[in-house]
């Protein structure tokens, strides 16, 4: 059991800097879902069971879909080709009205 804990431990670290040392958004996501785990799993160790499976729930069901719809949001590929197009419309229509 004490191997399990130290193994949990372990992997709730590596999840911590797997959040912190990647640029990709998309990694982060990993990295929370392997902290949240073997926090949940470090919790259910010391007998706390429903308060573990609640935050797990709670967690993957609710956090982890709004990170993931967000990031859908954010990291589109043509936002900044769109923005572009959308200044370059506007600025050929307000040099039309001036001259």
């Amino acid at each position: 059991m004490t191997y399990f804990v130290l193994f949990l431990g372990l992997c709730f670290v590596l999840g911590v800097l797997a959040i912190a040392s990647n640029p990709s958004p998309y990694s982060e996501q990993v990295g929370l879902v392997l902290a949240s785990v073997a926090g949940c799993g470090w919790l259910l160790s010391l007998g706390v069971s429903f308060m573990s499976l609640l935050l797990f729930m709670v967690y993957l069901g609710g956090m982890s879909m709004d990170y993931v719809y967000t990031l859908s949001l954010v990291a589109d590929l043509f936002q900044t080709l769109a923005g572009i197009g959308c200044y370059g419309v506007g600025l050929v229509l307000v040099l039309g009205e001036v001259y």
